[in-house]
């Protein structure tokens, strides 16, 4: 039996570095919200059983039926007593493998400290960097300038000082976190920033700003052994690069769009020089799923070019849910859009949940998805997040 936990803070505790981590208030929350997610990436053909910390709506449990899913589920202290085979995580880090370990879980199932320490390493964005070297060394492409690691504050002034737009960014933060634009050279609050991720993490990446068109990214699978490439994403980040939602379409057509850009040959020459590479750097002490993020932006000279080496995320990322649900749950010749809500006031999502359901409500055909609004986690009266797809005839 697989067990899957979807611990969303997991970029938070892999920057603080050690055990005995305590996620803040909102990391929590949309953990607990959100906890079932892993139904919808979780392998297919596997019993499979989830740790969620609440019981599911038997509301929610009838709405999975016309799609052939189940909901199994666990709870820590019974996790001793469950056999399971495989242990499925949003990312590794050292504390959730210490919960585990007391809870019970086999220590064979869980990373050792050094594995945990080796993931923590190859999670600082330091890791794109190399992956930028690899690249423009294996391939004939304008890329864009490589990001430099910074260690001083002389550093960071004189980096940000330059005329260019500059972008910094924390070694260890979130996917469209720790960042900070830069706008007006080195003044006050960028030093004040700059200087607390300095002393926190020891360095920090900088990098100039891109004029961006769109957001994609490559998702990969490590089997400990050998990565593999796993699909293409597209998504919608924020103005301040937070996730907001990926589009649900087949793989190819996202290929199709991607290369009608850059071009087949080079397209094929980036993903076998990244499987290459993270066969290499990343299988010996990794197993799972990440990504990469890369964008198209536009260049000094008008071109739109790729840029393939944003940022690695070496953990389960939202990517890697929306192209599982497309080739699992959508219907031929249908697209849609999977997302992950907020709202700050208790009952607007619970009510806008209600509307969509009544205006758009799902149809379902042979367990696929035609169109309509899905919740893909109990929504509910109190809820601050939700993750939910619509899906229209493409």
């Amino acid at each position: 039996m697989n067990l899957y936990l979807f611990n969303p803070e997991n970029d938070l505790a892999i920057a603080f570095g050690g055990v005995n981590y305590t996620p803040p208030p909102a990391a929590q929350l949309i953990g607990r919200e959100l906890s079932l997610l892993p139904l919808w990436y979780a392998d297919e053909g596997t019993p499979t059983v989830i740790a969620p910390p609440d019981a599911v709506p038997d509301d929610f449990r009838r709405s999975l039926e016309p799609l052939g899913v189940s909901v199994s589920t666990v709870t820590w202290p019974q996790l001793a007593e469950c056999r399971v085979d495989q242990v499925n995580v949003w990312g590794w880090n050292h504390d959730l493998s210490r919960r585990l370990s007391q809870a019970g879980v086999d220590a064979s199932l869980l990373p050792t400290p050094a594995q945990c320490d080796r993931i923590r390493e190859l999670s600082h964005r330091r890791l794109a960097t190399e992956v930028g070297q690899y690249l423009s060394e294996h391939i004939d492409y304008p890329f864009p300038e490589l990001p430099v690691e910074l260690h001083t504050p002389d550093e960071v002034r004189v980096f940000t000082e330059q005329p260019e737009r500059r972008v910094l960014k924390a070694p260890w933060s979130g996917s469209g976190r720790g960042l900070y634009w830069n706008l007006y050279g080195y003044d006050r609050s960028l030093a004040q920033w700059s200087n607390g991720v300095l002393q926190k993490q020891g360095a920090l990446m900088g990098e100039p700003f891109y004029d961006k068109v769109s957001d994609w990214a490559m998702e990969f699978h490590s089997d400990g052994q050998r990565v593999t490439f796993a699909g293409y994403s597209s998504f919608l980040t924020d103005g301040h690069g937070a996730y907001k939602s990926n589009r649900l379409a087949p793989d190819d057509s996202l290929k199709r769009e991607l290369c009608a850009v850059v071009g087949d040959e080079f397209m094929e020459k980036v993903k076998i020089s990244l499987i290459d590479f993270f066969t290499s750097r990343i299988a010996p002490c990794y197993r799972g799923c990440f990504g990469v993020d890369m964008m198209l932006y536009r260049a000094s000279d008008g071109t739109v070019r790729l840029h393939p080496f944003v940022e690695v995320n070496l953990r389960m990322n939202m990517g890697m849910v929306a192209r599982r649900i497309a080739d699992r749950f959508v219907a031929e010749g249908c697209e849609g859009v999977y997302r992950v809500d907020y709202s700050p006031r208790a009952g607007e999502l619970y009510r806008d949940h209600l509307e969509r359901q009544h205006e758009n409500p799902a149809v379902i055909r042979q367990g696929k998805l035609v169109k309509g609004y899905f919740a893909l986690t109990p929504v509910w009266t109190h809820s601050r997040y939700r993750a939910s797809i619509e899906v229209f005839p493409s």
